[in-house]
C-alpha cells in the first residue's frame, strides 16, 4: 500500500493538515467574494441577462451561417433574394 507510509508519518499528516487548511481559507474567501456580487444582482436579473445572452448568441450563430450560406451559394442566393421580391441585403 503506497499512501500507508505518507500518513503513518507525522509530516504527511502536517502536509495534509496544511493542505486542508489552504483549500478552507480558499473557500472561504471565495464564499465572501460570491456573497458580495450575489447581493449586488438580484437573481431574476441574472436570469433575464443569461437568456439575453443566449438568444443573442443564437442570432450571431444565425447571422454567420446565413453569411456563409451567401458566400457559398451567391448566385442563387441573389436569384431567391429576387424571386422574393425583397431589395435589401440583410436576410
Amino acid at each position: 500500500m503506497m499512501g500507508a507510509p505518507f500518513v503513518a508519518h507525522p509530516l504527511g499528516w502536517v502536509i495534509i493538515g496544511g493542505a486542508g487548511y489552504l483549500a478552507y481559507k480558499a473557500g472561504k474567501k471565495s464564499g465572501k467574494k460570491v456573497e458580495g456580487d450575489s447581493a449586488k444582482t438580484n437573481l431574476s436579473d441574472r436570469v433575464v441577462k443569461g437568456a439575453m445572452k443566449a438568444a443573442y448568441k443564437a442570432q450571431q450563430g444565425i447571422s454567420e451561417g446565413l453569411d456563409k450560406a451567401k458566400e457559398k451559394c451567391g448566385t442563387l442566393w441573389a436569384e431567391a433574394k429576387t424571386e422574393s421580391g425583397t431589395t435589401s441585403d440583410k436576410a
